[in-house]
């Protein structure tokens, strides 16, 4: 037995691996490479395959670049959706080798008048009526029904986050269930043969996942569901794990690029908890609670319980009302589901029928915006665990310790799963005082521990400015929570380098933006492009910054000392150097400055005889000016690094300047996120690490 399943895994990795060298050669040829990484303007024909906000997904047909390549495209005027056809002007630029893109590129020019393909037109129209809806309650009967969340508000969005509700409106396997229910039942009812009822579910199950678009946990499902009606038509008898393997089996050999995407791997484990674990819980809940309430709680705790390992890595810790919520949201579920889809099918023929529809999905939908809203006010939503291979590795052995529990009834796997338990209180416990007394400083300057990037937080009289967000929208969310930070007032983005920037869906989750400040230089890149429409999206206003540029947070004046713009040779030295400063303190943030910006700065810095804090540009690269650090004569210097980064960050002339400057020095990589308070004449410190 286990050498069969030795062979049948061997097998399944070689056709993976052999599906992704083929289609990498089809869709990433060698010479769309090299036009992208020397950021080459290209026109293309090309038709748009899939959506992702602004970005489109395409296929190139004929131009300038390699026919079948496949590219990710900056749209954000709104001038092409799914299904069009046209030729246009692209700003290339590589992609990340491990992307099934062979190339991001900025939309510049349309060439061509736009060609809409008819076959998916009726489909088109659907999502268009969705996307005309207004409200939360509309909006979320159009998350539920085609997975179409546009709408949402931010807060709501954020809500539903907290609460451990957001795969509601990523439709999975339990809306395509709901579907082919309804349409099984019908049938039958109608009398009608079991073949023509397979073929017509298989016929409904396709259109919805064309409606709904390739998402990967709808593919997932769709497949697996393929798999069962059609061994149930031929009369065989279906182990459900077995179709679940099957189905993810030939979708990854179909689609290997998949393997890296979260949303796939989270619906084939919530499929595993439940096909596994909710007989066996069902059977022994009910006989403590009613049986509808032992059907809910034991679907909601298989399907969390094997999502568990990497849910904890993408919020950062346990949800802790996820499970109430889900139990509460359960029942309106399927009633939304089925309301909403009959509303968006007659929507473009019949409005005022749809709109019937609608309403009663959406009065339904008003439940579940009242349990998202209510629960995420509640204390202490997220119960950190520890992060990394080492928090990976204990979630995963707690989550098979219990499983083996509770289907065996294995005494020792209580016992480990109870030990792992009783380590993670230890660890909340020591996280919680930790946390308690590094948020309760009364400091008005905080480094945020953001790895390999920069983030930094400036407070006066409960005004926040934020100065770029790091890479890692996990870290800087994380870090702007334990700080109650739900409001900035000034967001600066001193470049648009992905370390500086990458953060923002972080940094904007579930806050507002009174302004933001960013760079002067024409930065062309797609990732740039996209977080500047992410700013204008989320933010009161943005302003380019100037040299001379001022304006004020609480008691400190902000000014803007270096802004080369497109005078600069590159984005770093473009950077956004701006001076914080009070009645009794100076801080600089000097963004990735080289030596050649801060040289030109000199003039417009000056030595204080106030306390002095200095966030170090480039992380402590070596390429720094002796004479600004001089001139300033800084007393506490901030690096912000990760740790043992493939860059020798910090430089050993980097910190011997700082050394030689007087200040002292302190770096993220070693004490996590740094606060820093004014006591008297004085700079108090306190280190989230303790070190």
């Amino acid at each position: 037995m286990i050498r069969k399943f030795v062979y049948l895994a061997s097998v399944l990795v070689a056709l993976i691996v052999a599906s992704w060298l083929i289609q990498s050669e089809v869709n990433k040829p060698r010479s769309t490479l090299d036009l992208a990484a020397d950021y080459e303007m290209r026109t293309a024909d090309f038709c748009v395959t899939g959506s992702l906000g602004d970005r489109l997904s395409i296929r190139v047909t004929g131009g300038e670049i390699p026919i079948g390549s496949v590219g990710l495209v900056s749209d954000p005027k709104g001038l092409l959706r799914q299904g069009d056809c046209s030729s246009a002007n692209l700003q290339m630029s590589v992609a990340d080798s491990w992307s099934r893109y062979a190339f991001w590129a900025t939309l510049k020019t349309l060439l061509t008048p736009v060609i809409e393909q008819p076959e998916l037109q009726p489909i088109l129209r659907v999502r268009e009526y969705l996307s005309s809806l207004e409200g939360d309650a509309r909006n979320l009967v159009a998350g539920l029904a085609v997975g179409l969340d546009s709408g949402l508000t931010p807060q709501f969005v954020e809500n539903m986050r907290t609460t451990g509700l957001t795969h509601l409106t990523a439709v999975s396997g339990a809306n395509c269930a709901i579907v082919l229910g309804v349409v099984w039942w019908l049938l039958k009812r109608a009398r009608v043969g079991r073949g023509v009822r397979t073929i017509a579910s298989l016929i409904t199950l396709g259109g919805y996942v064309l409606m709904v678009g390739w998402q990967p946990s709808v593919l997932r499902s769709a497949f697996m569901m393929s798999v069962v009606l059609i061994a149930l038509e031929f009369g065989r008898r279906i182990w459900l794990p077995a179709a679940l393997m099957l189905g993810s089996a030939v979708l990854l050999v179909i689609d290997p690029w998949l393997v890296t995407e979260y949303g796939f791997w989270l619906s084939v484990l919530a499929t595993f908890g439940l096909v596994t674990l909710t007989p066996k819980l069902v059977s022994q809940l009910e006989n403590h609670v009613p049986k509808w309430l032992a059907i809910g709680l034991a679907a909601t705790l298989a399907a969390q319980l094997w999502c568990l390992p990497i849910l904890v890595q993408l919020q950062g810790g346990i949800t802790t009302h996820s499970l109430l919520a889900n139990l509460l949201a359960g029942p309106v579920v399927p009633v939304i589901t089925v309301l909403g889809l009959i509303a968006a099918l007659l929507g473009p023929i019949a409005p005022v029928v749809a709109e019937v529809f609608l309403e009663l999905a959406a009065f339904a939908a008003n439940w579940l915006v009242f349990v998202a809203n209510s629960l995420s006010m509640a204390p202490q939503n997220l119960l950190p665990v520890p992060e990394g291979f080492f928090g990976l590795f204990l979630t995963g052995f707690f989550v098979i310790s219990l499983s083996l529990a509770m289907l065996r009834k294995i005494f020792a796997m209580y016992i480990v799963a109870s030990l792992i338990g009783v380590l993670w209180l230890g660890s909340l416990v020591s996280h919680f005082a930790g946390e308690k007394t590094f948020t309760s400083f009364n400091w008005t300057v905080v480094s945020c521990d953001v790895g390999q990037g920069d983030a930094l937080v400036v407070r006066s009289n409960s005004q926040i400015a934020v100065i770029d967000v790091g890479k890692d929208d996990r870290l800087i969310d994380g870090c702007l929570d334990r700080l109650g930070v739900k409001h900035i007032d000034l967001l600066v983005i001193t470049h648009f380098d992905f370390d500086h920037v990458g953060g923002l869906p972080g940094a904007l989750r579930g806050r507002t933006v009174q302004k933001s400040l960013i760079s002067a230089f024409t930065d062309d890149r797609p990732q740039a492009q996209w977080m500047i429409s992410m700013l204008r999206e989320n933010s009161g206003s943005v302003v380019v910054g100037t040299v001379g540029l001022v304006g004020s947070i609480g008691e400190y004046s902000w000014s803007v000392f270096s802004s080369l713009g497109n005078s600069a040779s590159d984005a770093n030295q473009a950077s956004l150097g701006l001076r914080f400063e009070s009645s009794n303190l100076l801080v600089y943030s000097l963004g990735d400055l080289d030596e050649i910006a801060q040289e030109l700065s000199i003039s417009k810095v000056f030595p204080s005889e106030k306390l002095t804090i200095v966030k170090v540009s480039h992380h402590g690269s070596a390429d720094q000016s002796d004479e600004f650090y001089r001139r300033i004569r800084a007393d506490l210097a901030l690096i912000s690094v990760g740790e043992e980064n493939p860059y020798g960050h910090p430089t050993k002339r980097a910190l011997d300047l700082l050394e030689t400057s007087g200040a002292q020095t302190l770096r993220t990589d070693q004490f996590g996120a740094i606060a820093v308070a004014i006591e008297g004449q004085n700079l108090e410190v306190k280190l989230e690490k303790g070190r």
